[in-house]
């Protein structure tokens, strides 16, 4: 499945992994609270994701990613290939990437650290807890070059 959101003027690209649509709903108001214009694609599975990554290296045209939102456990194809698959990629290699997952496991969270500019966002319980989530992503995209 994928839905656009469009706010106008949008300055920013993110691509947004993420099959529940209760934490879909929650990312987009955490980005709204933060004001952060942009253009928010959603793509509810794994080799969804690998292929508009593919996509993009396909057509220069397109608008560079400047964020990739990935929640790990994406159906079809986990969040880690899919981050792999990204890092592989030679124009979206260097985008930076907010890992969204529930899981507490920490083999998980090495083995996606492990990558560069990943940040990891574990899912919280409390909705203040989870709007944090829009200053991280301004963070991320701030601290990371241009696209």
């Amino acid at each position: 499945m994928l839905v656009a959101m469009t706010t106008a003027s949008s300055a920013r690209h993110i691509l947004l992994a993420e099959d529940n649509p209760a934490d879909v709903f929650l990312v987009r108001e955490a980005l709204r609270r933060q004001e952060i214009e942009c253009e928010i694609r959603v793509i509810a599975d794994g080799e969804e994701a690998i292929s508009f990554i593919d996509g993009l290296d396909a057509d220069l045209k397109s608008p560079a990613l400047d964020l990739l939102l990935l929640d790990l456990h994406l159906p079809k194809r986990d969040g880690e290939a899919v981050l792999n698959h990204l890092r592989a990629s030679e124009r979206s290699g260097q985008t930076p990437v907010i890992v969204l997952t529930s899981s507490e496991s920490q083999t998980e969270r090495q083995n996606v650290e492990r990558h560069a500019d990943v940040h990891y966002f574990r899912k919280p319980s409390s909705l203040n807890e989870f709007m944090e989530l829009g200053e991280i992503v301004v963070n991320a995209m701030n601290n990371s070059g241009p696209s």
